[in-house]
């Protein structure tokens, strides 16, 4: 409606949002919903986005929360980080910008956002709703909307306009993509615990919706990842031959109910482009859109630059000249870009702390299968994405070990939480 009070109205109902849900306890759920909306958390063109800034502000309400306390890892491997990155700028000449600040801030505060979520507890089957509606409402409302001169201004479309345009409100159609395989992936997981006849009905049809969302971006890496998805889902459906038949009964459905959705026109003709981008992909240049090309020429860099390889460029978004100005397209190589080999091992070891402290406590059991299935739907994607300066960064992972504890046999604790809260969660689970 091209109204700058309208629009500051639905932020500041928004940061108000964010802040309750923190406060509840259900920070990350929310944040998730709003996760595909944040291209236009904005009021103006160029701007951060406010989605960055509520996760900011979450991170602090979990930190009163806290009584203010972290744990030695939260400030430990960001100090080195710090020195490294700082070091590294002052090698390459680089400046120190926002978003910088902001990556070391969250690195701090995050983990106190994610282990005090864990009080709350929120089951998983709910999580993966609230992320799916976020991306199905974003992108079925962005089909409706995204060309309206107002919010097209923020969709940033670099290239392949007539494929872009249907992502959401990303102007890239794997970054909208992507957290559609993260969806699925939850989703299938909750349909192999799921008992309830209502409620597998229910996952399949937000299963169908999502790949109609999926498909609209034409995107070659979102078939792969789903198909891949598709398979470990099917293996782990047989690994208990006692609920053989109910399994058997839920494969034959699921399939039943995909082929009916296909065949009808609305899937048809992206069934059509997605052949069409198929049959020119004769090649793995062709196949990964260019991608293997770029990989090859980073790492091509990284190997004749000694000072690069160590140090990176100290978390900066710059792109080269030698590189034709183009990004790495794939996290693990442009964590070596911007960290180099001493800094990179430092931000591993920081989600490898994080992780741990969301796993539950007297967790003595992994469900591998489970494990397998996120790891394709959520990082897989990140082969072909630079995620290093976005918000998924830190919200991807976390969903996805939430998943894997909703497939352990842990009791219902959380390491993030005091002995105090503990002992109060028992209280109120019994």
């Amino acid at each position: 409606m091209s109204s700058q009070p309208l629009v500051l109205a639905c932020l500041v109902g928004f940061l108000a949002i964010s802040a309750v849900s923190s406060v509840e306890g259900l920070g990350i759920d929310v944040l998730l919903f709003f996760l595909p909306w944040s291209p236009l958390l904005k009021q103006r063109v160029g701007e951060v986005s406010l989605y960055t800034i509520a996760l900011a502000f979450a991170c602090l309400i979990a930190l009163a929360r806290r009584r203010f306390r972290v744990r030695p890892y939260q400030l430990a491997y960001p100090a080195i980080l710090l020195s490294l990155t700082l070091l590294s700028k002052l090698f390459q000449g680089n400046a120190i910008d926002r978003g910088y600040l902001l990556f070391l801030f969250t690195l701090v505060l995050f983990p106190t956002l994610a282990t005090s979520d864990c009080r709350r507890r929120t089951p998983f089957s709910l999580t993966c709703l609230y992320f799916s509606l976020g991306v199905i409402s974003a992108a079925l409302s962005a089909q409706l909307v995204a060309n309206n001169p107002s919010i097209a201004q923020f969709i940033n479309v670099e290239s392949w306009a007539h494929v872009t345009r249907l992502s959401g409100y990303y102007g890239d159609a794997n970054f909208y993509s992507a957290q559609i395989n993260a969806c699925i992936a939850s989703l299938l997981l909750v349909l192999v615990k799921e008992t309830s006849a209502w409620r597998r009905a229910g996952c399949l049809g937000l299963l169908v919706t999502l790949l109609y969302c999926g498909l609209l971006s034409a995107s070659k890496s979102f078939v792969i990842v789903c198909a891949c998805e598709i398979g470990i889902w099917a293996a782990m459906l047989f690994r208990n031959s006692g609920n053989g038949r109910r399994n058997l009964t839920l494969l034959v459905a699921a399939a039943v109910v995909v082929l009916v959705a296909f065949s009808t026109s609305a899937f048809q003709e992206l069934l059509r482009i997605l052949d069409n981008r198929f049959s020119y992909a004769d090649s793995v240049s062709q196949i990964t859109t260019g991608r293997s090309d770029v990989w090859l020429s980073y790492l091509d860099l990284l190997s004749r630059d000694t000072k690069l390889a160590l140090f990176g460029e100290g978390m900066t978004n710059v792109t080269l000249d030698v590189l034709r100005n183009k990004a790495s397209h794939n996290t693990p190589i442009q964590l070596i870009f911007q960290l180099g080999i001493l800094g990179a091992p430092v931000l591993v070891a920081w989600f490898a702390c994080l992780l741990k402290e969301l796993l539950p406590a007297g967790m003595r059991h992994v469900d591998g299968w489970a494990v397998a299935l996120l790891a394709v739907g959520v990082f897989m994607p990140w082969l072909g994405l630079d995620y290093l300066f976005f918000d998924e960064l830190f919200l991807l992972p976390t969903f996805a070990t939430r998943g894997v504890c909703g497939f352990s046999d842990a009791p219902p604790r959380c390491n993030g939480l005091g002995d105090s809260d503990a002992t109060r969660l028992v209280g109120e689970n019994t």
